[in-house]
């Protein structure tokens, strides 16, 4: 279950209970069972074992140095895929490549070989993963202090810290900036490499496109332009930090702020600053849980080489046991047939031949002997399985913990075996009677690794059953009375994600789903894009209350030449309401449209349309949805943010330009409280944290009241999306670069390099599910607390001769799409003065407000809509020439919840002289007002 709300004292826990299951914990200042796995696609290569191996090696060893002797890695468990054949030393228990914490999968276009970790902007909330390559695993491109550059990672991965260095041709976060000093002679500035760094550093400047000088802004920022790239040599001194050049030598330590040694610098413009306000790394590791209320004190330790394990490869193989509610609440609403049909759908259609699963059902222990033993998935098999679900029957009290506990320890289920799965469907309460309690379940299911994944069936289904998936790393579904049979279906195929891995080019996509209630005639179309075609199946399931449906149905395909296949499908019993077709060639690409007419009538109808990458080496356009948790102090409580994400990709290519969009089904009457639509941005504003990287996320908080909600996400591509095909291409036949490029070109606020590489995407479709979470009375504000979100990219430009200032709007409620009520703007000569305390300070001379009368050519202080962008026009005789600027801002909603102040923008007031215009200094008669109407005049 996902709290939405915690106190105080218990907020570090609920945050960490949101994280994915499987990470590593730390005990004794040694962290165990951190999961290095590898990608099905990856083709076998045993030299990556001994390297993962010889890596984590030097990694767990620099840890002990850069924590200050608190921690280092005691155990690693190295994952291989399905598809690699490799002398294992234990089995699976629990580990998959999805959860895992450094994962080894080929580049991602706009970070080529460099590691990176996917995060979000929330400072002290761990990252989801750090990704690798086998090049950079096996050192390909002969770095040097790569432990170095993993620990920089892994302190973004488990800490939630971030980097502390700029990137060339980034606004936010740039390579170089100017630092202001006053002297008795005025305002003075000072280009600087934008690294927090304890001491000078030596380097050089470098064009990383043309390998030349780097030129100057064309803009007069007094910047050099975005090709500009800073090189530290490795005889500079600098010790700290490690977070903004952990290729040097010297770097040893974390900043902090509290030794004069490693003294943070909290002024210049970094991800750390902005989005930790300005902390210094040190501090938000040491009030992480690992280091917190003394744990891990620093200790003596000699032997920091960790014990490896090998598993997975073509061993591994996860069970499954349907524990199904068979008590007498079932009978609700067409419940018992429901789940009956779902669950015989699964087996005869869904579960590959060989898993094995198993069956128990559960009212009041004893249970009644109606489920199946554990067995492999087969013809023979199949029949007993779906005779044995088919005679399911109900009785008195609802043990749900006992029903778990015997799947997990009885001989005939899971029989105490590690690493598997239990699938709990259930509509009710557990009951007092019961011997078990939920305690229990989690203790023994947490011990022997065991997945819950749980299906509420209704709003009833006990409260607890989430915190129990999510405890043991599982999943959770819910299907409300009125759903499709989708929706079932949904949730069971989400249970198999479980089962490891294949590779990308044979994984189906799902290209489209939709549920229709009753009609004599249901048409729609769907689209196969050029990543897909092979293996393109249709399928239709058919919802018929708590009876099954005995009639014809007519079933027309038509394919993008017209040509027409007209079925006729006797839904029936013994096919549980469900019709597959699977096109026997590729599919054409293009539009496809499907008719469905049905004289009889019945309750709802679910199409859903899969299909594989085209061939085995076109990597496919893919889509994964989920609900992302961060924290938000509202008032007096302590909130837990929700944030819809969706990731289109393909392969490890972002997918840009893609229109994406949350389906958020909420409690309450459906005709009421339909579900809420929220359309995803990746323009690394609100809950997005960098724009074009294919991650698209927004903030959820249209909330109808205590119950459950579920989430799916659909992503439709045209003309204007786009593969963000990066610069490895252009770059590997560069000479420019230095012969060992260790500093990261990408990705600062933007993955699009300044000459990016795109290719089109052409027309596609894809759906995915995002699972359920629930939300309890009290859990979140009755009232509107919700705060505008904070301005993260506000940029200041060319101001002295346009004077631009822009900012992507934030929304009423964080990023939400109603406007703010009110935009506050205030700049000063003076950057200190710009703080959050600061900003409202009344009769502050030295912070100037722009008002509507400072705004020229129609700007308007006038909110936008929540992710527009924002772009006003400023009366430039409002500077003074050579002088550097700085501008913060808040917004404040109709309730008056304000924004944190945003992120600060410096510029420098230069005039751009034209070719035979007379210099600034050799007119020194003229009012900087009466030179720039010279200037215009000259032009």
């Amino acid at each position: 279950m996902i709290l939405l709300k915690c106190n105080i004292g218990a907020l570090l826990f609920c945050i960490l209970l949101a994280q994915a299951h499987g990470k590593s914990t730390l005990t004794n200042n040694g962290y165990e069972d951190l999961v290095v796995a590898i990608s099905p696609d990856i083709p076998q290569d045993n030299s990556i074992i001994d390297n993962i191996k010889s890596l984590m090696t030097d990694l767990s060893k620099f840890m002990y140095t850069a924590t200050r002797q608190r921690a280092y890695l005691r155990t690693v468990k190295i994952l291989l895929p399905k598809t690699w054949k490799y002398a294992t030393d234990a089995t699976v228990a629990g580990e998959s490549f999805q959860d895992a914490e450094f994962r080894i999968d080929t580049p991602n276009s706009a970070y080529g070989d460099h590691p990176y970790t996917q995060q979000t902007t929330d400072c002290g909330t761990p990252g989801d993963f750090t990704h690798l390559t086998p090049d950079y695993v096996n050192n390909k491109q002969v770095l040097t202090l790569r432990e170095k550059t993993l620990m920089h990672e892994f302190a973004k991965l488990r800490w939630g810290v971030f980097e502390e260095h700029g990137y060339p041709g980034d606004e936010k976060f740039p390579m170089f900036y100017l630092k202001e000093t006053w002297t008795a002679e005025g305002q003075t500035t000072v280009m600087r490499p934008n690294f927090c760094v304890n001491d000078n550093i030596n380097g050089y400047e470098q064009d990383f496109v043309t390998g030349g000088a780097c030129a100057q802004d064309p803009s007069g920022s007094g910047l050099p332009d975005g090709h500009c790239m800073f090189y530290a040599s490795q005889d500079s001194t600098a010790s700290s930090s490690i977070m903004s050049l952990p290729y040097l030598q010297s770097q040893t330590d974390f900043c902090d702020d509290e030794s004069e040694k490693n003294l943070h610098n909290s002024d210049i413009p970094t991800k750390q600053n902005l989005y930790c306000n300005g902390r210094s790394t040190w501090s938000v590791i040491t009030e992480n849980a690992d280091f917190s209320n003394n744990n891990n004190p620093p200790k003596n330790i000699t032997n920091l080489v960790p014990n490896f394990i090998i598993i997975g490869g073509q061993e591994q193989v996860i069970s499954y046991v349907m524990v199904m509610d068979a008590s007498n609440s079932m009978n609700t609403a067409g419940r018992l047939q429901a789940m009956k049909d779902a669950a015989n759908r699964w087996i005869s259609y869904d579960v590959e031949d060989g898993t094995k699963v198993g069956m128990l059902p559960f009212n009041e222990f004893p249970f009644p002997n109606l489920g199946f033993a554990l067995a492999e998935v087969n013809a023979e098999s199949k029949t007993m399985m779906i005779e044995k679900i088919s005679k399911l029957t109900t009785a008195l009290y609802t043990c749900i913990c006992d029903g778990l506990v015997e799947a997990a320890e009885s001989s005939i289920y899971l029989n105490s075996m590690e690493g598997n799965a239990i699938i709990l469907l259930t509509d009710g309460k557990q009951t007092k009677n019961c011997k078990y309690s939920y305690e229990d379940a989690k203790k023994k299911l947490i011990l022997k690794k065991i997945r819950l994944i749980t299906i509420a069936l209704g709003n009833k289904a006990d409260d607890e059953i989430e915190g129990l998936a999510e405890a043991t790393g599982g999943k959770t579904f819910f299907v409300d009375d009125n759903s499709g049979p989708g929706d079932f279906s949904d949730a069971f195929t989400g249970s198999t994600t479980f089962q490891p891995a294949d590779t990308i080019s044979n994984t189906d996509q799902t290209i489209y789903q939709r549920t229709w209630a009753y009609n004599t005639s249901n048409v729609d179309s769907f689209t196969v894009d050029a990543s897909l075609g092979r293996k393109l199946t249709f399928r239709m399931e058919v919802k018929n209350g708590d009876t099954y449906c005995n009639f014809d149905m007519k079933i027309s395909i038509i394919d993008p030449t017209n040509n027409r296949e007209n079925i006729t499908f006797p839904c029936s019993k013994s096919n549980y309401g469900t019709f597959i077709l699977q096109i026997p060639d590729d599919a054409l690409e293009g539009k496809w449209v499907y008719i469905v007419e049905s004289a009889s009538q019945y309750d709802s109808m679910t199409i859903s349309v899969t299909s594989r990458s085209r061939t085995s080496s076109t990597d496919p356009i893919q889509t994964k949805c989920w609900i992302k948790t961060g924290e938000q102090t509202l008032g007096s409580d302590v909130y837990l943010k929700l944030a819809a994400v969706a990731e289109v990709k393909q392969g490890s290519k972002p997918v840009i330009g893609a229109r994406v969009r949350a389906y958020i089904t909420r409690p309450g009457d459906g005709a009421l409280n339909p579900p809420s639509e929220i359309e995803l941005l990746d323009n690394g504003s609100g809950a997005d944290v960098i724009s074009n990287d294919g991650v698209y996320s927004r903030y959820f908080t249209k909330y109808t009241g205590a119950g459950r909600y579920s989430v799916k996400c659909e992503v439709v591509g045209d003309s204007n999306t786009q593969i963000n095909e990066g610069f490895i291409v252009s770059r590997k036949n560069k000479l420019s670069l230095p012969a060992n490029p260790q500093a990261p070109i990408c990705c600062g606020s933007n993955a699009l390099s300044s000459n990016p590489t795109l290719s089109s995407s052409g027309n596609f479709t894809r759906s995915a599910i995002g699972g359920s979470f629930q939300a309890k009375a009290g859990d979140f504000p009755t009232t509107d607390k919700f705060p505008p979100n904070r301005v993260t990219d506000l940029q200041v430009r060319d101001l002295c001769m346009k004077g631009q200032i822009s900012f992507t709007a934030p929304g009423d409620d964080f990023d939400s799409e109603e406007p703010v009520t009110m935009y506050t703007i205030k700049y000063s000569k003076y950057q200190g003065n710009l703080t959050e305390e600061q900003f409202d300070a009344a009769n502050d001379e030295n912070l100037i407000e722009i008002t509507e009368e400072d705004l020229v050519n129609d700007s308007t202080l006038t909110p936008l809509a929540g992710g527009s962008l924002v772009t006003l026009s400023l009366n430039t005789t409002l500077f003074e020439q050579g002088i550097v600027y700085s501008f913060g801002m808040r917004a404040t909603d109709d309730k008056g919840n304000r924004s944190p102040m945003s992120n600060i923008a410096g510029a420098k007031c230069t005039v751009t002289v034209p070719s035979g215009a007379t210099k600034l200094a050799e007119i020194p008669i003229l009012s900087i007002l009466a030179y720039i109407l010279y200037v215009f005049i000259k032009i």
